[in-house]
């Protein structure tokens, strides 16, 4: 069980990594235009002050404030899920990686005042939701966690 957190440890390290940068690298080429990779990819710097799809977003700074505090506390929450799951031996992936994701937006929170989104996927009329990569590793996790616990 020992070695297993050291995998654990890289992979959550990993995902925050690449978050982070991946989230630098929109802001200095990104941030002032729209830049079209074909007809499915964009990207275009967006800040998001609600959750998941702009659900809860608001110019408001006391619900800023209370909706990150809501998200610290569930991912502290889910942390200490996690860990009870890894001392029972269980495997924490999905866990991990929602924490990953969330820790990264959670800075984002502090210190941009909302969450960095940049990819746009589309096609035709329809888009997809703004996103990031800690975006997407979340849902991942989200839905390992659906299937783990429907067994």
């Amino acid at each position: 069980m020992q070695k297993n957190i050291y995998g654990y440890l890289f992979l959550g390290a990993l995902i925050f990594i690449l978050d982070r940068i991946s989230k630098m690298a929109a802001l200095a080429w990104c941030a002032d235009s729209t830049h079209i990779v074909n007809q499915f990819l964009s990207f275009e710097v967006v800040f998001n002050r609600g959750i998941s799809w702009g659900m809860f977003h608001s110019a408001s700074n006391s619900v800023f404030v209370f909706v990150s505090l809501i998200i610290a506390v569930i991912t502290a929450g889910l942390c200490w899920h996690a860990y009870q799951q890894y001392l029972c031996g269980n495997s924490i992936f999905a866990e991990v990686c929602i924490i990953a994701g969330s820790v990264s937006n959670l800075i984002d929170r502090v210190v941009y005042s909302g969450v960095i989104d940049f990819i746009i996927l589309s096609y035709g009329n329809l888009s997809w939701p703004v996103f990031n990569i800690a975006d997407a590793v979340i849902v991942f996790g989200v839905g390992m966690l659906f299937f783990q616990y429907e067994k």
